[in-house]
């Protein structure tokens, strides 16, 4: 497959959250990244561990009317298929399967962003819940949580934004529901100040999560990424930005 596409890059050294990470950092450089295009603009990713093993195969489709496809297939150490995620990226809705010894032992199909269709191992039928908890949730209804980090995110009147600056902030849930670590993850990208403003926001939420569950319904330590905007504010308004959570 990879012989009918042409490297344009050379590696992109990632963080252990899949983001582009500064040359000269080393303490965060987990993966290394080759891109490569088809003739027909699909795009190939290829995400390496630090000992040359293929960890994730990313690929991208150009985008056709309603559908835009990525393909995104992660490997375990042993080279073994672990989870093909099928993605929709003009809507949002996906599929993903997730393996054991060549066989799929589960799936979450997602119609929209409160719709999610849940079968593991044994279960003949899926079940749909308003929840995907293969990812560690929340507890609570996702409005207290927007209202608490509203009310706790605390800026210095002096911090000022010209553009509209995505943050992703990475919580790792452990098989307890507690946080082990909270972590920006696209460190190359928006003001460090917002960011660590944004993560004492969430140590205040707590040890509130419930973990993820694995495939046979074994709570794990996994972690759990939110996504959060800035933009600027309009002038005599009390606070220089405005703050979106885009985590949903």
């Amino acid at each position: 497959m990879t012989s009918a596409f042409a490297q344009q890059t050379g590696p992109i050294r990632l963080n252990q959250h899949y983001f582009e990470i500064a040359a000269e950092d080393s303490t965060n450089h987990f993966f290394d990244k080759l891109v490569s295009y088809s003739s027909d603009s699909t795009m190939l990713e290829r995400i390496f561990a630090r000992d040359g093993k293929v960890h994730r195969v990313v690929i991208t489709k150009p985008p056709k009317e309603e559908y835009h496809e990525r393909v995104t297939d992660q490997y375990n150490e042993y080279n073994e298929l672990e989870w093909r995620k099928t993605e929709n990226l003009n809507n949002k809705k996906f599929l993903t399967l997730y393996y054991f010894d060549n066989k799929v032992v589960g799936q979450v199909l997602s119609d929209s962003s409160a719709l999610y269709h849940v079968a593991r191992n044994g279960e003949t039928e899926p079940t749909q819940q308003n929840f995907n908890d293969f990812e560690p949730q929340i507890v609570g209804p996702l409005v207290e949580w927007h209202e608490f980090i509203f009310n706790n995110f605390h800026l210095s009147a002096k911090i000022r934004t010209e553009t509209v600056e995505t943050f992703w902030i990475a919580i790792l849930v452990n098989e307890h529901g507690m946080v082990d670590r909270i972590e920006w993850a696209n460190l190359l990208e928006g003001n460090p100040k917002i960011a660590a403003a944004y993560m004492r926001a969430v140590e205040r939420w707590g040890n509130n999560f419930l973990p993820a569950l694995d495939s046979f319904e074994q709570p794990v330590a996994k972690w759990l990424m939110i996504p959060f905007r800035i933009d600027r504010t309009m002038k005599g308004t009390s606070k220089p930005i405005r703050v979106y959570n885009d985590f949903i």
